[in-house]
């Protein structure tokens, strides 16, 4: 595993300064520490030729805190997860996701497990006219300003344990090494314009910590978000993603797409469209997701997603005579049912997923509509 002392030392020099800052404002009681968990313990069973079982745990924890400071407001993250222990280096089984490689080896139809920190970072935010607000985000590690809002916190898939397919070409960049971001909203954060400088290189082992081999702020994104009074918000997005080798290996490509996001009760739904367009001649590589879920007071959840990716023969690890892409549709269903005491809730539930296939790939799969079966135990901690 490695370890990068030099970084790791200049992001808790930077958290000990903003956290000092923030103890000037706790006797007045503006700074407001949250720790939030969510853990699903599930037997996941994928059906066909590349099918796998598995019983693990996806999980994650997040710690943030906030107030005022430095004329401004000062907000400080911390995200991390065990998946490298309770899923392995091999992460979960998932049909028809993108390709990985730890250890020196490919590992094909499994979701690749979150790293032990996720996020560290720190935002700083401070009106500078009546209806004007500018930001600064800088974070060891972090997410740009690059795609929708990360799929584990949207409210449309607040019971839904599974990675999207799209995820590579969506929300992928969201624990990068080494991220800078500018914003500058409106009355209110109504609109909001985001730019962002970032590091895109990953490590193959999935259990590394720090990696900053090669780290520089060479990958450039932009965002603009629009958000309504009803808990919609529409956004726009673009960036440019040098070479890159590692875990997350790709060509230089542009990335761009758009993200529709309802957060509302009892309904809740995301709507995403993304591609990567790679430089060289390469095809473009379109995804589109739909996802939305039905949650009642009781915390109980129905959901759903549908799903449409193209894939290339390379990110499947195909060997043999197949197009360079594939199209790829997958439609899953789910319900989970919630038990609940004082700060801590607790549901069980389970979701199936029909993929299909296109007829190229049906001898690699074993069948044109490979299945997957999920059941879980999902625990919910806030305080």
């Amino acid at each position: 595993m490695r370890r990068r002392i030099g970084a790791c030392g200049l992001a808790l020099l930077l958290t000990r300064g903003l956290a000092a800052q923030g103890h000037e404002h706790q006797g007045e009681g503006q700074w407001r520490p949250s720790l939030d968990v969510t853990a699903y313990l599930q037997y996941i069973h994928t059906s066909g030729l590349r099918g796998a079982y598995q019983l693990g745990s996806v999980n994650r924890v997040m710690l943030q805190t906030g107030g005022s400071g430095l004329g401004g407001t000062i907000r400080l993250r911390a995200m991390g997860s065990a998946e490298p222990l309770t899923l392995t280096d091999r992460g979960a089984p998932q049909l028809l996701q993108v390709s990985f490689t730890s250890g020196g080896e490919t590992i094909t139809d499994r979701a690749h497990p979150s790293p032990w920190l996720m996020e560290l970072a720190a935002s700083y935010e401070r009106v500078i006219r009546g209806d004007m607000t500018v930001s600064l985000y800088g974070a060891a590690i972090g997410e740009p300003a690059l795609g929708p809002p990360l799929y584990a916190h949207r409210a449309s898939a607040v019971a839904n344990s599974a990675v999207p397919l799209g995820h590579h070409s969506q929300d992928v960049t969201h624990s990068s090494f080494g991220v800078v971001t500018v914003g500058v909203a409106k009355a209110g954060g109504a609109v909001q314009l985001e730019f962002s400088a970032f590091n895109d290189r990953q490590p193959e082992d999935p259990g590394t910590v720090f990696y900053y081999d090669g780290a520089r702020l060479d990958s450039y994104a932009a965002r603009v978000t629009v958000a309504t009074k009803g808990g919609s918000k529409l956004s726009g997005f673009y960036g440019y993603l040098p070479a890159a080798g590692g875990g997350h290996h790709h060509d230089a490509l542009h990335r761009f797409g758009a993200a529709l996001t309802h957060d509302g009760v009892p309904w809740s739904f995301s709507l995403v469209y993304s591609a990567n367009d790679p430089l060289g001649g390469t095809p473009r590589a379109n995804t589109a997701l739909l996802e939305g879920a039905r949650r009642w007071s009781a915390g109980h959840v129905l959901f759903a997603r549908a799903e449409y990716v193209q894939r290339t023969d390379e990110e499947l690890a195909l060997i043999g005579s197949v197009n360079v892409l594939q199209d790829i549709e997958a439609l899953q269903v789910g319900y989970a049912a919630a038990l609940g005491w004082s700060g801590t809730r607790f549901r069980i539930g389970g979701y199936t997923t029909i993929n299909l296939v296109p007829p190229q790939l049906e001898s690699f799969y074993g069948t044109r509509t490979p299945l997957t079966l999920t059941a879980f135990g999902q625990l919910l901690v806030g305080l």
